[in-house]
């Protein structure tokens, strides 16, 4: 978590110093959000069909006005993504022919966009932003039936396991970019956004990169 902590703090000072250069424009405003995100990650599972992964999100962002168009936004958020494959393949060890695994993974997540606003009638404002994100891992229970070779030969999974806890588990630090775009209907924000991940957080013989789709509502205060 200490890594998470240090980079919260550059991230808050990067937008605090934006954001004392122009209260002079338009007050700084927060937005509580929250919304349905759509999960999956770049997992070559070969003959394993890849699943999207219904999660959710709820957090605070923070604006900061550079002029009345541009903003420097960030904040945080709690976030679940994951990923599932499934299909079936007879296992040397006399296993389960059915392969399912479920991946479920906890974020805590820093964002840092630049958004653009253009106002289309008065109240109404369509939003772009785009940008880098952080993110922790926290927590986790990842899920195999019965008992499984995982995704080397040497691992024997069963049951349930934690995400980010064992030896072939996911590793917990993400990096990515975001960007998305939304309307502002005086202070109701609707988003639309995508994050993908570059970071390759898989261990072993696996790899595995964040990939989320999420639609959010919010409202600024």
């Amino acid at each position: 978590m200490k890594t998470i902590y240090k980079l919260s703090i550059v991230a808050l000072m990067l937008v605090m110093g934006f954001g004392a250069s122009a209260q002079h424009v338009l007050p700084v405003r927060f937005t509580l959000e929250g919304g349905l995100n759509i999960s999956n990650s770049s997992w070559d599972a070969s003959y394993l069909d890849k699943k999207a992964r219904l999660g959710f999100q709820i957090g605070m962002m923070v604006e900061y006005p550079v002029t009345d168009a541009f903003y420097v936004q960030s904040g945080l958020s709690y976030t679940r993504k994951g990923a599932k494959v499934e299909g079936y393949r007879k296992e040397a060890n006399g296993g389960d022919l059915n392969r399912e695994i479920t991946m479920n993974q906890m974020y805590l997540q820093i964002p840092l966009y630049a958004a653009y606003k253009i106002e289309v009638v008065p109240g109404t404002k369509i939003v772009f932003n785009a940008g880098p994100y952080i993110a922790q891992g926290i927590a986790g229970t990842s899920k195999v039936p019965g008992k499984i070779t995982f995704w080397n030969d040497n691992y024997l999974a069963t049951g349930e396991f934690s995400t980010f806890g064992g030896h072939d588990s996911l590793k917990r630090f993400d990096f990515g970019l975001g960007g998305g775009a939304g309307v502002e209907f005086a202070s109701v924000v609707v988003t639309l956004r995508y994050e993908l991940g570059l970071t390759d957080i898989g261990k072993e013989e696996l790899s595995y990169k964040n990939r989320n789709a999420a639609i959010t509502l919010g409202y600024k205060f």
